[in-house]
C-alpha cells in the first residue's frame, strides 16, 4: 500500500466492526477476538482467525451460535445472517463467546463477519476519495490552539504552493511508526505530534477561501538520501551503500513493502522539463495528464493519492483551479519500471526514501530509486542556490515520495 495507503483496511475495519456491535448491545462483550480468517473447515465448523494483535486463535462455532454479516460503514441495524459456508479466507470476524488465552481458542456463540469483497469495495471507494480529495504535502507551521495547519505542496522546480489546513474534533490523525513502511501499523496521532518538515496527507474538502476543512490527517517522520551502491544481498534484502552526502557507509534494509523503481533517462530539464515534458525513455510512460490525480492502485505505503501540483487539491487539480506549477513527483515515481533488490547495479547513484529511525547508518527504504544521477544533480543544485540548512535531506523537495502507498 495488496495497498492503501488500505485506507481504512484492517485497523479501520476493527473499529468499524467494533462500532456496530457497540450500537448493537450497551456494553461491549470482553470474551472476544477480532482478525482475518486464514482457514475455514466446513466440517468441523471451526475459523483459524489471526487476531489484529497477531495471535492465531482456533474458533469452533457452536450449532447455536448466530452469525451474521455486515458491510463496511453500516450498523448492527443493518446485519443479514448468514450460514457457516458463507464465511471464506480473507473476510474480517468479530467472533464472541469463551475464549480461553493461554490455548488461543474461542468458542463463539456469535460471529459478526465483513467479507473480503466487501472489504475490497470500501477500500476502492476510500481510495478514489482520496484521491479526488486529498492533499500531500510537508508541515511548515501549526497552530495547536487555533485547530490549523500549513503545508507546503511539493513541487519540482522551486518551492511549492502554501495550503491551509483546519483542523476540528472530528479530525482522525493517524501517524507512521518508526522505521515502519505500513499504513496498517500507523497509530492513532494528534496534531501535537506533527512537527516542521514532516509529510502529512489531509482528506478534505476546500471552502471558498481556498482552506482544507480536514477530516482525516496522516503523518510521518520522513529523510531522503542519495547513496551509490557498494554490494547488494539480494537474498537478504540488504543495500550496502555509500552516503552521497557524508561519504560514510549506509545501510539499506528492502522489505517486501519497499517500492523499488528505476529512472529512466531523463529528457534535458528533468522530469518535466523542456518543451516536451515527460518523456519517459528508457521504458518510462508519460501518466496520461499530470492533472488527475494520485499513483494507481497498485502502489503500497499508505493513504494512495497524489494531492500535490497538478493533481486534485492542488493547483491545476479538481480543487486548485490554479495554473500547474511542475509536477507531483510522486506521480512520475510510479510510472517508472519496478525492480527488484537483483536489479541494483555496483557503483550506481540511488536514491531511498525512509521514515527516520533510530540509527543514522541504517534506514528501511519505502522507495528506492535507481539511475537517479540526474535526480542528485537536479538536488545539488538546488541546495547551491538555498544555501546551507536543509537538514539530512538531499535539499529538494521530494521527501513526498516516500509517502508513495506501497500497500
Amino acid at each position: 500500500m495488496r495497498k492503501i495507503i488500505r485506507l481504512f483496511t484492517l485497523g479501520a475495519m476493527v473499529t468499524a466492526i467494533g462500532v456496530a456491535w457497540a450500537a448493537q448491545t450497551p456494553t461491549a462483550p470482553r470474551n472476544r477476538v477480532i482478525g482475518v480468517v486464514t482457514a475455514a473447515d466446513k466440517d468441523s465448523s471451526t475459523l483459524t482467525v489471526k487476531s489484529d494483535a497477531g495471535d492465531t486463535y482456533k474458533v469452533s462455532v457452536v450449532p447455536s451460535a448466530k452469525l451474521l454479516r455486515v458491510a463496511p460503514g453500516q450498523t448492527m441495524a443493518d446485519a443479514q445472517p448468514i450460514q457457516f459456508a458463507d464465511i471464506s479466507v480473507g473476510d474480517r470476524v468479530l467472533a464472541q463467546g469463551a475464549l480461553n488465552d493461554v490455548q488461543k481458542s474461542v468458542e463463539a456463540l456469535r460471529i459478526v463477519d465483513m467479507s473480503q469483497a466487501d472489504l475490497a469495495k470500501k477500500h476502492q471507494q476510500e481510495q478514489a476519495e482520496w484521491q479526488r480529495r486529498g492533499v500531500a504535502g510537508m508541515a511548515t507551521a501549526k497552530d495547536v490552539e487555533k485547530n490549523t495547519l500549513t503545508l507546503r505542496l511539493p513541487s519540482m522546480m522551486g518551492d511549492g504552493d502554501l495550503v491551509n489546513v483546519a483542523i476540528s474534533n472530528k479530525t482522525v490523525f493517524k501517524r507512521y511508526i518508526q522505521d515502519s513502511v505500513k499504513y496498517a501499523d500507523a497509530k492513532p496521532s494528534t496534531l501535537a505530534e506533527i512537527v516542521t518538515g514532516d509529510q502529512v496527507r489531509v482528506l478534505g474538502s476546500k471552502d471558498d477561501a481556498g482552506t482544507v476543512q480536514a477530516e482525516q490527517v496522516v503523518s510521518g517522520s520522513f529523510v531522503t538520501l542519495a547513496a551509490t551502491v557498494v554490494s547488494v544481498d539480494a537474498a537478504g534484502g540488504i543495500v550496502q551503500a555509500k552516503n552521497m552526502q557524508n561519504g560514510k557507509p549506509l545501510r539499506i534494509k528492502v522489505t517486501p513493502d519497499s517500492n523499488l523503481r528505476r529512472m529512466p533517462q531523463m529528457p534535458a530539464g528533468g522530469p518535466g522539463g523542456g518543451a516536451g515534458g515527460w518523456s519517459g525513455g528508457g521504458g518510462g510512460q508519460r501518466p496520461a495528464g499530470t492533472g488527475q490525480g494520485g499513483p494507481p492502485a497498485e502502489s503500497k505505503a499508505g493513504p494512495g493519492v497524489s494531492g500535490g501540483p497538478g493533481g486534485p487539491g492542488g493547483p491545476g487539480g479538481a480543487q486548485g483551479g490554479g495554473q500547474r506549477r511542475g509536477g507531483d513527483f510522486s506521480r512520475f515515481v510510479e510510472f517508472m519500471p519496478k525492480i527488484a533488490p537483483a536489479d541494483l547495479r555496483t557503483g550506481e547513484t540511488i536514491v531511498v526514501a525512509s521514515s527516520r529511525g533510530g540509527k543514522v547508518d541504517e534506514v528501511t527504504a519505502v522507495t528506492l530509486l535507481a539511475n537517479a544521477d540526474l535526480l542528485v544533480s537536479m538536488a545539488q543544485a538546488r541546495a547551491a542556490r538555498q544555501g546551507p540548512g536543509n537538514g539530512p535531506s538531499m535539499g529538494m523537495n521530494l521527501d513526498v515520495m516516500s509517502m508513495v502507498p506501497a500497500q
